[in-house]
C-alpha cells in the first residue's frame, strides 16, 4: 500500500501512546490487588464494579485515584492492540518493503517475543520458589511456547498474570501474516479482513456468553477474540488514514467523553464489548494535545514499554503486600519507580545480548 496522505499519528505520538497505555496497564495491575479497591470488568461484565465506582466517584475517599486506575487501568491493552495493528501495516505495508514468507514471519516474531519474555520470566519464577510458591512445570512450557492461552483455564496457569499478552500476541501475528496481509492482488482485503474480524470477534462472544456462560467468555477473552475491534481498528487507522480534527479543546473534550462513555458502557454487556473503541478515540485524541512539558517522559517510557511489560510484574510481587499493610498510594508510586529501574537494567542487559551474542541470519 502507497499513499501521500499524512498519517493518522506521527511515530512520536504512537510512542507517547505506548507510555500511556503501559502506565495504565500497570498502575492497574497494581491497583486491583489492593484489598478494598474497586475491580475492573476485563474479562468478563459485572454491573455492580460500576456502579461501585460511580459511588466511589460520587464520595470519594483516600483511594479514590485507586479505584479509578483499577478499574480503568486495563484498557491500555486495547490501546496496545490498536497501535499493533497500527504499527505492523505501517512496517510491513504502507511502504512497500515486503514481508517475510509465512514460516519465517511467525518465527522472527516469536523469538522477538520470547527474547522480551524470557529473562523476566526466570526472575519470577525464581522469586515464587524463594517464597514457597512453585509453577508446575507444564504451564511453564506452555508459557515458553506462548500456547498457554489455548489451555483449560488459562487465568489458572499464567504466571505472571500480565504475561498472557505474549500468547495473544503471537496469536494476532499468525493471524495477521496467514490471513489479514493483504497481499499484491487484494485490494479490497484491506478493508473487508479487518471489518470481517471486528463482526466475526463480537458475534462468536455474544455467543459463546449466551451459550457457555461467563467461563467461555472468560477463556475467549484471553485469546485473540478480545482483540479483534482494537487490532481491526489499527488496521484500518493505518491503511485509510484521515485528517483528524485538532483542537485543544476538542482533544480533551473528546479524552473527557470518552472516560464518561466507557464508564456508562460498563453497565450492559453489549456496549461494554465496543467500549475499547471509545478507549481508542479517546486515546488518540488525547495523545494529540498533550501539553509538550510531558513530551519527554512519555517518549522515553514509550521506548521502554517491552522492558516494562516484562518486569513490572517482578517488581509487583516485591512491593504488592506492603501496600496491603498501609500507605498504597506510597506503594504504587515506589512500585512505578522500581519497575521503570528495572526496564532500563533490562534494555541494557538486551542491548549486551545483541551486541555480545551470536545472531542467527
Amino acid at each position: 500500500m502507497t499513499t501521500n496522505q499524512s498519517p493518522l499519528l506521527t511515530h512520536g505520538e504512537c510512542t507517547m501512546l505506548k507510555a500511556i497505555a503501559m502506565l495504565m496497564i500497570m498502575a492497574h495491575n497494581f491497583a486491583h490487588h489492593v484489598k478494598g479497591i474497586v475491580s475492573e470488568n476485563e474479562y468478563t461484565l459485572d454491573p455492580h464494579r460500576t456502579t461501585q465506582l460511580i459511588h466511589n466517584v460520587l464520595h470519594p475517599d483516600s483511594h479514590i485515584a485507586l479505584h479509578v486506575l483499577s478499574f480503568f487501568g486495563h484498557y491500555g491493552v486495547p490501546l496496545f492492540l490498536f497501535l499493533s495493528g497500527y504499527g505492523l501495516v505501517m512496517k510491513y505495508e504502507r511502504d512497500q518493503r515486503g514481508i517475510p514468507s509465512p514460516l519465517r514471519f511467525i518465527g522472527l516474531h516469536y523469538a522477538k517475543l520470547f527474547k522480551l519474555m524470557l529473562v523476566g520470566l526466570l526472575c519470577f519464577l525464581c522469586l515464587r520458589y524463594l517464597n514457597h510458591k512453585p509453577v508446575l512445570p507444564v504451564n511453564v512450557g506452555a508459557q515458553l511456547t506462548m500456547v498457554v492461552n489455548l489451555l483449560s483455564e488459562p487465568w489458572m496457569r499464567i504466571q505472571p498474570g500480565p504475561y498472557w499478552f505474549f500468547g495473544l500476541m503471537l496469536q494476532l501475528y499468525v493471524l495477521y501474516r496467514l490471513v489479514l496481509h493483504p497481499g499484491s492482488n487484494s485490494r479490497h482485503w484491506r478493508w473487508l479482513g479487518p471489518v470481517l474480524l471486528i463482526a466475526v470477534c463480537h458475534v462468536v462472544q455474544v455467543v459463546g456468553m449466551r451459550y457457555g456462560g461467563r467461563e467461555t467468555l472468560y477463556w475467549m477473552r484471553y485469546n485473540a477474540l478480545v482483540a479483534g475491534l482494537p487490532f481491526g481498528m489499527g488496521l484500518l487507522a493505518a491503511r485509510y488514514p484521515w485528517n483528524a480534527p485538532h483542537g485543544r479543546a476538542l482533544g480533551w473534550g473528546l479524552a473527557a467523553l470518552a472516560g464518561v462513555a466507557v464508564t456508562a458502557m460498563n453497565l450492559r454487556f453489549q456496549t461494554w464489548l465496543v467500549a475499547p473503541a471509545v478507549v481508542v478515540a479517546g486515546g488518540v485524541a488525547l495523545v494529540r494535545v498533550l501539553p509538550r512539558w510531558t513530551h519527554g517522559f512519555l517518549l522515553w517510557t514509550g521506548t521502554l514499554s517491552p522492558m516494562l511489560f516484562a518486569v513490572h510484574p517482578i517488581a509487583r510481587f516485591l512491593m504488592l503486600d506492603h501496600a496491603n499493610v498501609s500507605h498504597p498510594q506510597a506503594w504504587l508510586l515506589a512500585y512505578l519507580g522500581l519497575s521503570l529501574a528495572l526496564a532500563v537494567a533490562y534494555r541494557r542487559l538486551l542491548a549486551f545480548a545483541d551486541t555480545h551474542l551470536p545472531q542467527r541470519n
